[in-house]
């Protein structure tokens, strides 16, 4: 009963538009009082949450984004993407995508990524005579591959909260985050041969310039293999890769000498306080996992969904629906943190590997961010665009379908996703 009034309480102040954190802040009081709950005990679960030693890997690769931008090595990667496949029928709409994809080895995080490389794309994509809902549309989609290509902040924060490896979860999302944007190609690419006016082609680049291109930015690039070499291996830990990936960063920074120390603060200022949230979340999510686990709620939705859905393939289907549509309403970081303590005992009962559904939750209430109303990347391509927002809504709706196919592939096909963890680790 009391974690029904918690979840019942917390919905009504979401949809009213109440601020996430405070909306779970009250919800917790509320329950405390009805429950007759001691408040001390979730003083003491709120710090021993957020004491946990991999919750540092958070702050350092929201840091690493952020100065990947501010020091300008992300025009470093985008001028190496257009090299590459400027040339392909779609033109910067492919460059677009395989920015976001080199992107998100590096930050982990689609704000990130549509807030720093979305400035370069939309000025390079109207320079090159792209409608403003074209380069919109795909620089929003295209931001979604940032927390499914390792490294991701989604998977670190599924991983302590289900006890799933972050290593090899950061494997898993590999081939398909590759697979998404390789969709979203496709896609831009059937849409260039329908209307060739709409996306024009460059000319290819010669192997001088691929080269040019290439050592420009060789340095950056080799961040993502460092990450991801170092955590397969056993070598280091998720926090001790975010510590790597921020501190080579600022080394590139030096090394390119576009290392600016007023900008460098500011990114570490602006960095800190999205990682205080992140973390306040997820405490409050641990307060909020408590009651529903000493009330026994996620274990008796087990039961009733397998009283009634006898294939795991139903329940994936209804899991998929539910984040579909809480990212619609929801930021994806607050759904994770919500419904992952509900759902990892209903997937684990329903025999569903916790290291599958880790890559299926986390991408799914990412195409939240694409998805009117509260579809955060829309909002921030309005403002750094300066276009209205039904604009951006329209230009990024073809989008959706291959996101969501995607969705379903990954979801029915496990090895997309368990193949390489499997392998190497």
């Amino acid at each position: 009963m009391n974690s029904l009034i918690l979840l019942a309480s917390l919905l009504v102040l979401i949809f009213l538009g109440v601020p996430i954190i405070i909306a779970m802040g009250v919800a917790i009081m509320l329950t405390s009082l009805i429950g007759a709950y001691p408040i001390q005990l979730f003083a003491q679960i709120l710090i021993s949450t957020a004491s946990n030693w991999t919750f540092l890997a958070v702050p350092f690769f929201i840091i690493a984004g952020s100065l990947m931008n501010d020091l300008g090595l992300t025009n470093r990667l985008f001028g190496f993407a257009r090299a590459g496949v400027g040339h392909i029928k779609g033109g910067l709409c492919h460059v677009n995508v395989l920015a976001s994809m080199i992107f998100a080895g590096i930050s982990g995080s689609s704000v990130a990524d549509v807030g720093g490389l979305g400035k370069i794309e939309l000025k390079a994509m109207k320079d090159a005579g792209f409608s403003g809902k074209v380069s919109a549309g795909i620089t929003v989609a295209s931001s979604v591959i940032g927390p499914i290509i390792p490294p991701s902040i989604a998977f670190v924060l599924y991983g302590i909260m289900a006890e799933v490896s972050i290593a090899k979860l950061f494997l898993a999302g590999l081939l398909p985050g590759l697979m998404v944007g390789l969709s979203l190609m496709l896609m831009t690419y059937l849409q260039a041969i329908r209307h060739p006016r709409d996306f024009p082609t460059e000319e290819r680049a010669t192997l001088k310039e691929y080269v040019a291109a290439l050592k420009k930015a060789a340095f950056a690039l080799l961040a993502p293999v460092i990450i991801l070499f170092g955590m397969s291996s056993g070598f280091i830990s998720p926090t001790e890769a975010g510590a790597i990936a921020a501190l080579y960063t600022i080394v590139i920074g030096f090394v390119y000498k576009t290392i600016n120390l007023k900008k460098m603060w500011t990114s570490i200022k602006e960095s800190i306080l999205q990682s205080a949230q992140a973390i306040m979340l997820v405490s409050l999510a641990g307060v909020i996992g408590y009651i529903m686990i000493y009330e026994r709620t996620p274990y008796l939705f087990a039961e009733l969904i397998s009283g009634i859905m006898t294939s795991k393939w139903l329940v994936l289907l209804l899991a998929n629906v539910v984040f579909l549509v809480i990212g619609t309403v929801m930021s994806a970081t607050a759904g994770l943190i919500i419904l992952t303590p509900i759902f990892v005992p209903i997937i684990v009962s329903a025999g569903i590997d916790p290291l599958h559904f880790g890559v299926i939750i986390c991408y799914a209430l990412q195409i939240g961010i694409v998805t009117p109303p509260v579809g955060v990347g829309l909002y921030i391509v309005s403002d750094i665009g300066n276009m209205k927002l039904e604009d951006v809504i329209l230009g990024a709706l073809p989008y959706i379908i291959p996101l969501v196919v995607s969705l379903f592939l990954i979801t029915y096909v496990p090895q997309l996703s368990l193949w390489l963890p499997n392998l190497i680790m």
